[in-house]
């Protein structure tokens, strides 16, 4: 049976674990093993198998799935464990709707009661969190990561590296550059521009 391992000790972390937990494929496919730190995490008291993760030698039974918000984080992290060999696996909680055409990668973390519609493809470690909607024929890439209650609502690009916060809409086939950020509660209703921070409704570029 495989072990996996949560790397990053911070607050997520904690949900990261729960999603595991209730996954069908625990106790089944693989059990967790326990928690590893980076230099992006802050001292607190969660007890992980080395001192960091550039200490950890993977074993043969192991598999990894990264808890860190931040998609600079988790890129250079998760970069770090798969030169080393390591292996990444999807954690999806069972209450989650993923119809059966979508395409996911590697390393993703799907959410309570959201739904990944049809024809829709998730990059490698993207984080869409609970009650998100990923309308049909959505492209999300690598280590974007969708907030509480996003709603994508179809034929959208989101780029890699995008971050969109809590109750944010996107209208349908608009594109999101890369490393975009979206605000909390803001209405899209214009393409995104990579590096670009939109706020409001409707979401304007901020100064």
């Amino acid at each position: 049976m495989k072990k996996l391992i949560i790397i990053g000790t911070g607050n997520f972390s904690k949900v990261v674990e729960e999603y595991a937990r209730k996954s069908m494929a625990y106790n089944k496919e693989w059990v967790i093993k326990g928690y590893l730190k980076s230099e992006f995490d802050t001292p607190n008291d969660t007890p992980t198998l080395t001192s960091t993760v550039e200490e950890y030698s993977i074993e043969p039974e192991d598999v990894f799935i990264c808890s860190y918000v931040n998609g600079q984080e988790r890129e250079i992290v998760t970069r770090f464990i798969e030169a080393k060999g390591g292996h990444f696996i999807n954690i999806i909680h069972p209450f989650a709707n993923i119809c059966s055409s979508a395409k996911l990668g590697k390393g993703n973390i799907v959410g309570a009661f959201t739904t990944i519609s049809v024809n829709t493809t998730i990059g490698n470690h993207t984080i869409v969190q609970d009650h998100c909607n990923v309308g049909h024929d959505s492209v999300i890439g690598d280590y974007s990561h969708l907030y509480v209650g996003t709603l994508v609502s179809g034929k959208n690009r989101i780029g890699n590296g995008v971050s969109v916060f809590t109750g944010s809409v996107i209208y349908p086939g608009l594109p999101i550059g890369n490393k975009a950020t979206v605000g909390a509660g803001s209405v899209v209703m214009r393409k995104v521009k990579e590096n670009s921070i939109v706020v409001g409704n409707p979401a304007k570029v901020m100064d």
